[in-house]
């Protein structure tokens, strides 16, 4: 080991505060933004279409940045984009509670996505680095610990500061944290050498964004108000034509933005995939629960939070039990058995009417607690084994392309749930209940193909990677 892998090893509990400082941030002014959206709405007189876009903007530029992202800290270093980040943050939250109108807030929105990224992205890619191969999955737990949190209270401090000060106010609290982590990341992430790239991949990038942009419109269509006939066909071609540029490019390219045989390694490829499908499963349920609450429960809004705060706390509690156990067993049973508890708790919902008729608030809790350990027991091992089987010097990479599947997985999970909910509504003559129980087998589905990827993984010993 030399000397400055030591010196990472020795502020290894240090780095992981930093990036726990900055997942937290990311997930708390998410879920903090989507609780304010109906007050910042009335105040500053937008339309609902317009709203939607304080929320997308922000997912397509993050999205857009995380691989690219990741690629440029291999090649200039993960600690200068990292804490460059944090910076941007901090200025990008100010200006958007400094905004006075729809305009300076959604281009405040955009850099936040940007700032987002660059911490989201390299974040995991440091705790790997920073850890030994038999600690890893337990600080990767404990950085999922920390998100969940940020998710938690986010809704909670939201609505208080907002009714306190006003929605500017859940922007400014934002900024001391960025700057927390930004002062404590300059001393407690050592720098590392990286190696220089043969040629930056610039062809590669642009096609990569040109990609993940209209796959990201594609996945929020409901943003597509106007001439939706012309505009969701070229989007899809503009898509696979650059997807298909992509490819090309980087299987000939000397120093690829991605390179493609990563997925070759059992682990990376079926790790990836594997986190898109489970972030969908998670996200279908999100999103088409709250309707249920809604239209047949008749629940108010703070019955409704009440029930959906129930995931997130056993998130809380079961991540980091998941991430210490992969370190002694293994990453592949733990990813299985979240997936099978994803997967089951779609099926109970799917299941839930015709079984239990109106009496469903047991069955409903129950969904909830096995969503909650679905994701849990799956995030930390699966990450764990995801970044284990990337090369050192392809961290950022792999730590990058793992933030883009699971962002697209979230996208994918409201897309399908909304989109084929919306379908099977008409083909059911309006029938809610129907439709919501065939959308959740849907989900099952994809919960059985979650489980197929996680069964091809490896089992490899922590002591061997």
């Amino acid at each position: 080991m030399n000397g400055s892998q030591q010196q990472v090893f020795n502020r290894r509990w240090y780095v992981l505060l930093t990036v726990g400082i900055g997942t937290f941030l990311s997930s708390f002014n998410t879920s903090i933004t989507n609780t304010v959206l109906p007050v910042i709405e009335r105040e500053l007189h937008t339309t609902f279409d317009q709203s939607e876009w304080i929320v997308l903007i922000y997912l397509l530029v993050l999205t857009l940045f995380l691989l690219p992202v990741g690629r440029l800290s291999d090649i200039w270093g993960r600690r200068r984009i990292f804490l460059a980040g944090f910076a941007l943050f901090a200025c990008a939250a100010a200006m958007c509670g400094l905004s006075a109108n729809y305009m300076s807030l959604v281009w405040g929105r955009a850099i936040l996505g940007l700032a987002a990224a660059m911490i989201l992205a390299i974040g995991p890619a440091l705790i790997s680095i920073a850890f030994p191969a038999e600690q890893r999955g337990s600080a990767l737990g404990i950085q999922a610990l920390i998100t969940y949190i940020g998710l938690s209270l986010g809704p909670v401090m939201g609505g208080w500061l907002t009714q306190l000060w006003g929605w500017k106010a859940t922007f400014f609290a934002t900024v001391p944290f960025a700057l927390a982590g930004l002062l404590f990341g300059m001393w407690a992430i050592p720098r590392v050498a990286v190696e220089r790239p043969k040629q930056l991949d610039v062809k590669g990038i642009f096609f990569f964004m040109i990609g993940m942009a209209s796959l990201t419109l594609l996945l929020n269509s409901n943003v597509i108000t106007r001439h939706r006939a012309l505009i969701m066909p070229l989007l899809f071609l503009l898509f696979v034509g650059a997807a298909w540029a992509f490819l090309k490019i980087e299987r000939n390219h000397p120093d690829p933005t991605l390179d493609l045989a990563l997925f070759r390694v059992r682990n990376f490829g079926f790790g990836t995939f594997g986190a898109a499908l489970n972030y969908l499963c998670f996200f279908l349920i999100l999103f088409l629960l709250p309707f249920y609450f809604d239209r047949v429960l008749h629940f108010s809004a703070a019955e409704i939070g009440t029930y959906l705060t129930i995931t997130p706390i056993v998130m809380t509690v079961c991540a980091p039990i998941a991430g210490a156990l992969s370190d002694r067993i293994g990453p592949r049973i733990l990813a299985t058995l979240g997936m099978f508890f994803s997967t089951a708790g779609l099926i109970l919902f799917g299941i839930m009417v015709p079984v239990f008729g109106t009496r469903t608030h047991g069955a409903l809790i129950m969904g909830l607690i096995l969503a909650g350990l679905g994701t849990g027991t799956f995030a930390a091992p699966n990450n764990s084994a995801i970044l284990g089987a990337a090369p050192r010097r392809q961290q950022g990479t792999a730590s990058g392309m793992l933030a883009t599947f699971r962002y697209i997985g979230m996208m994918a999970g409201s897309t399908v749930g909304g989109s084929l909910f919306n379908l099977f509504l008409k083909y059911t003559a309006q029938d809610f209940l129907r439709a919501f129980s065939l959308v959740m087998w849907v989900g099952a589905l994809f919960g059985f193909l979650g489980m197929i990827c996680t069964m091809a993984m490896t089992e490899v010993k922590p002591q061997e990677w």
